[in-house]
């Protein structure tokens, strides 16, 4: 968050939920009169975050003017939808990312040296695709393949100026030269690294590492998984980040020994 921002939220499940907030919204009105200090009321939105086909729809105000609603918002760099799917964040970042690539492609001639070439495109394009992947990580495989078209794409034109031979449409031989991984392989391993900072207190979030579940077995089993990751019944609820993070911290041996 930016220091001139400010986010109230609260979990809405009737109108004395939506009242409560609203009171808290006039105290921080009040608060910044006293101050001397005014709000740009033109910046502000209300968003609410649900599944449920019918939400608790209420008009929030701020010194008398009606607080506009919206159903998506860019925050940070992501794009939050109403019902939290990141598809049209992948979709905005791949657009991005593609007309970055464009410019990378028209300049290739510059660079005669594929550690030139990888620089440029890892710098300019890949990271675009990788902003804060541990919050959307796509389990859905067309937005998977959404982005490793645009790598795909990388390196076909790669391919062509550095003259490495590779079959038709497989594009292992132009990583493996590149020293290149899938961005699946990435966000796989972006996930592990995360999950391993927030544990050994690299990354000072508690409130995330109070929702790591260890696995404290009550009698010796051969079972060595770190984490007991809770059922869901849903795609949606499975790939919940922290859930997603421990699911995956368990099907890596290597997990315990990360840096």
């Amino acid at each position: 968050m930016f220091a001139d921002d400010l986010k109230l939220f609260r979990k809405i499940e009737s109108e004395a939920d939506c009242l409560a907030l609203q009171n808290e919204l006039d105290s921080i009105s009040l608060w910044f009169s006293t101050l001397g200090l005014q709000f740009n009321t033109n910046k502000f939105k209300a968003m609410s975050f649900t599944r449920r086909r019918l939400a608790i729809d209420y008009s929030y105000t701020i010194n008398g003017s009606v607080i506009d609603r919206v159903t998506s918002n860019s925050d940070l760099g992501v794009l939050f939808t109403a019902d939290l799917n990141f598809r049209p964040h992948i979709d905005s970042i791949c657009c991005r990312a593609l007309k970055s690539l464009g410019f990378v492609m028209r300049t290739m001639n510059e660079f005669k040296l594929s550690g030139s070439l990888k620089t440029v495109y890892c710098s300019l394009v890949r990271s675009m695709l990788e902003y804060a992947s541990v919050l959307w990580d796509p389990f859905v495989v067309i937005d998977s393949c959404h982005l490793e078209r645009v790598q795909r794409r990388f390196l076909s034109s790669a391919a062509y100026m550095l003259k490495i031979v590779h079959p038709p449409h497989d594009y292992t031989p132009v990583l493996r030269a590149l020293s290149l991984t899938s961005l699946a392989d990435r966000r796989v391993k972006a996930n592990l690294v995360f999950l391993k900072k927030l544990i050994d207190g690299s990354l000072n979030a508690p409130s995330l590492l109070v929702q790591v579940n260890f696995k404290v077995p009550h009698r010796a089993t051969r079972s060595r998984v770190p984490f007991t990751v809770p059922l869901h019944c849903t795609n949606y609820g499975k790939n919940k980040p922290i859930d997603r993070m421990m699911r995956l911290a368990n099907e890596d041996p290597s997990f315990l020994s990360l840096p």
